[in-house]
């Protein structure tokens, strides 16, 4: 059982190909540029790197975001069209639940954070229970002020992009307790892995339910609107 993940949600995106549980190659994106202009590239070459094309795919996933519009409507569009033309099922995943995912294993309450611009952040809080992830609070846009003041008084672990914009207020605030993850936080292997294990558990899915999970209106939106 072959799956691919794809994550265009932040500048920085990532792609993924496990064989079962096996990961056979990650390639992360990172610098210049756009999804638009390198997303298939990038698959291309991760499957041939690994000794495939895209027939040899048997299952995919995506990260729906929240995230930047254009990247996000990339990253869907694109698995969409591999899924229909491949007749192949694919599963879509909240961004932040993926990051929080990733780093739930370092035994702390998690919280991702994506830069929101407009000096805001998307944050959610994720903790491990006895049958998979809790959400400790849900996702939501917020100021890094008053995402602050909300969280628990125990040490927590903050991860991705979204870190630069509250470091100073995290330290400031609660001192040196917490853990930081600073910089990009790439989710293609978990996102594949996740892939196969809603396909292990029967999970339902559709294309139609693959749709961009922005939280809060696109920034051209909201310029129309003021």
């Amino acid at each position: 059982m072959v799956s691919l993940g794809v994550d265009t949600s932040t500048p920085a995106g990532s792609v993924a190909v496990l064989d079962s549980e096996r990961l056979l190659g990650e390639l992360n994106l990172v610098g210049g540029g756009h999804h638009q202009g390198r997303l298939l590239r990038s698959i291309d070459l991760l499957l041939d790197l690994a000794g495939l094309d895209v027939s040899g795919v048997n299952l995919l996933a995506v990260a729906l975001g929240p995230g930047t519009f254009t990247g996000l409507r990339v990253g869907i569009a694109t698995v969409k069209g591999i899924a229909l033309a491949r007749e192949i099922p694919a599963f879509g995943v909240s961004t932040l639940l993926a990051m929080g995912h990733r780093y739930l294993h370092r035994g702390l309450p998690v919280v991702p954070l994506i830069d929101a611009g407009r000096g805001e952040v998307y944050a959610a809080l994720y903790r491990k229970g006895d049958g998979g992830i809790l959400v400790g609070a849900p996702e939501r846009s917020a100021d890094p002020e008053r995402l602050v003041a909300s969280l628990p008084e125990e040490p927590v672990l903050f991860c991705g992009d979204g870190v630069r914009v509250c470091w100073s207020l995290i330290r400031s605030s609660r001192g040196r307790k917490d853990s930081l993850e600073e910089g990009p936080c790439f989710l293609g292997a978990v996102l594949a892995q996740w892939g196969v294990q809603e396909h292990k558990k029967g999970s339902p899915w559709s294309l139609r339910s693959l749709t961009p999970n922005y939280i809060r209106p696109p920034d051209a939106e909201l310029g129309r609107r003021s």
